[in-house]
Order: structure tokens, then sequence, then C-alpha cells
């Protein structure tokens, strides 16, 4: 009806009610609630994630599930996974003409077979890279075994203008235009950061 300004707090509140109401027939794929919820908390942990200077919270049927003050990304992961991950992460930060890779990697000693939290981020946007998970796990190798796997909280700032985010329809594959380069870069900067911190064992002769 109209737009204009509004005085009110700064930030958000998003309220999702009757979500199917004009179409029904697609409540019919929704699967239990616990599966539905279960995608909605990943959904927050990802955006949680990438801007952990915003605070966030997230409540379910009135029961505060997450309430995530301000802070730095490495508090922002212990916030969400708990003060145990603390200590198994590695910092990594390398700037290049071609692209800023930060964040943390996992050590050795934390890697399972399963449960391990991956993510990668793209200028403040989640995405999923088989490609440069290999790159990682490249990094790894002789240090975990083959069927494990290690935690990992990446992010790429890379010029806009080398990335195409439309190949996919959920927007979480994204291509870049000279993804093996950075993939030498991403394996070099893990390396790096297992070696500085003394997590590859070194050899006495």
């Amino acid at each position: 009806v109209s737009q204009e300004p509004c005085s009110c707090p700064v930030g958000s509140n998003f309220k999702i009610e009757n979500l199917f109401f004009n179409v029904p027939a697609r409540r019919k794929f929704l699967k239990s609630n616990t599966t539905e919820l279960n995608n909605i908390v990943s959904a927050f942990e990802r955006i949680a994630l990438v801007y952990p200077e915003i605070a966030f919270s997230l409540y379910n049927n009135n029961n505060e599930m997450y309430n995530l003050r301000s802070c730095g990304l490495r508090q922002r992961i212990v916030d969400i996974f708990g003060k145990k991950i603390n200590q198994h992460l590695l910092p990594l930060d390398v700037d290049t003409s071609m692209c800023r890779i930060s964040g943390f990697v996992g050590k050795p000693e934390s890697a399972r077979k399963k449960g391990a939290h991956q993510y990668f981020f793209v200028n403040g946007r989640y995405m999923k890279h088989p490609y440069f998970s290999k790159a990682i796990m490249t990094a790894y190798e002789r240090l975990i075994p083959d069927n494990e796997q290690v935690s990992y909280f990446i992010d790429f700032q890379v010029d806009p203008s080398k990335i195409d985010v439309n190949i996919h329809p959920a927007k979480t594959e994204i291509k870049f235009e000279d993804d093996s380069a950075i993939w030498q870069i991403l394996l070099a900067s893990v390396r790096e950061a297992l070696g500085k911190f003394n997590a590859i064992p070194t050899l006495d002769f």
C-alpha cells in the first residue's frame, strides 16, 4: 500500500507462517518435522558462520535454539559447535593477487569417519566444491586415515567477475574462472597451516 520511513531497532526479524497456504501441493513434499528443522538449522548455521560480526538468534516453537553474539569467526565456530572444537582449529590466511583464503582447518588428530563440519564460503556465500575439498584432503595425505575427514571453515574472497554463481538452481555450486590455480593456492595454504603449527611430525635424521 505504501512505503515510508519507520523508526525501529537495527536488525531484522523473520517470522514464517502458513508458508504453503496458496500452494498446498508443495506441503506434500515436506518430510518429518525433525528433518525439516534440521534443514532450517543447517541454513541458519551457514549464514551465521559467514557473518560472525552479526548477532543471530533462532527459536523453534518459542524455544531458543541459538543466541549468538557478535564476535570473530573462531568464537562463532565455538558458539555453534561447542568448546571442544576450539583446541582442534588451525588458522590459515593467505593473500594472493588471485584470491584471499582465510579461516580454519582441523588438526589431523581431530579427523573422524563422519560428522566433520566442512564449510566453504565465497564472497559471503556458502558453496559446495568437491574439487576444492580434494585439495584439502590432499594436504592431509598420510596424516589421517584414508576413510576419515577433518573439519574446515574456509572463506574465499575473489573478484566477483571471476566466478559464476548461476550454474545450479540452489546457488550452492560456483564456477571459478581459474579453479586449478586456486586449488594449488588452497593446497599450499593448508599445508603451510599444518606445518606452521607443528601438526606435521618432524623427521629426525
